[in-house]
């Protein structure tokens, strides 16, 4: 986001760890006010903390991205601040298992929060920046899994292949908005947050399992991804939308 001018009112979903904590440090330090969502009170508060110890400013809000009016919430919030600027629709849920063990339970949960919750997001960001007089920037946090498929993870690749479709036809609306909007998807690859290691296991033989099977031979730290969110959102970017970005240290590329 250098270039923009500070201030800018950034909305970060999903903000109270991993990937979203990041960039809601990132895109504070950049100068914007950010409105940090998720469903962990305590870990929001964290998140805030953070921002205001390294002199940035924002709010939390408890949200639950697949609940509608958490989306009315969050969007009031941040007009209170200023017009919206940007989105970073980064909430998501994550779980390996087998296609035959998956209930319908979990497919429709995984579905509600990764696919609803972004397209919430995307609509509720549009009317946002309809309201306004300079339009705005949404990065939808996709997955390398959203490209190519992954042994037991068949809901979680259906549900981010879902987001990099909506995307670009996102995208597409936006391109037509008055002002306009600018709409793109970010694909990490394996990324160390507790996503991860939640699902895996912590543990530094495991980091170096991750890091000897990617061509970089390195583990991704979501402070990669928060450098690749604050271009996509900002002006150095301005002639992105539709795009897919993918920061994997090369593993989708073999």
């Amino acid at each position: 986001m250098t270039g923009d001018p500070p201030g800018k009112v950034m909305v970060v979903t999903g903000a109270t760890r991993g990937i979203g904590r990041a960039a809601a440090l990132r895109l504070a330090g950049d100068g914007a006010r950010i409105v940090a969502t998720g469903r962990d009170r305590e870990a929001g508060a964290e998140t805030l903390r953070l921002i205001e110890a390294a002199g940035g400013s924002g709010v939390f809000v408890a949200q639950d991205v697949a609940v509608e009016a958490d989306w009315t919430r969050v969007m009031d919030t941040a007009e209170a601040l200023g017009p919206l600027a940007g989105l970073v629709n980064n909430a998501g849920l994550f779980f390996v298992k087998p296609i035959e063990e998956t209930s319908e339970a979990d497919f429709d949960r995984i579905h509600a929060v990764n696919v609803e919750g972004t397209f919430l997001g995307i609509k509720h960001a549009f009317r946002a920046f309809a309201r306004g007089e300079r339009g705005g920037a949404i990065v939808n946090v996709s997955s390398l899994m959203g490209r190519v498929g992954y042994p037991g993870a068949t809901a979680y690749c259906a549900t981010k292949g879902a987001v990099s479709g909506m995307t670009k036809a996102a995208a597409l609306d936006g391109a037509g908005m008055t002002p306009r909007v600018r709409v793109n998807a970010l694909h990490p690859g394996v990324i160390w947050t507790e996503m991860i290691t939640g699902q895996f296991g912590d543990s530094p033989e495991l980091a170096a399992a991750f890091a000897a099977d990617t061509p970089l031979r390195m583990v991704g730290r979501p402070e990669h991804m928060a450098d690749a969110i604050a271009f996509l959102i900002g002006e150095e970017s301005a002639f992105m939308t539709g795009a897919e970005l993918t920061v994997d240290g090369g593993r989708g590329a073999d």
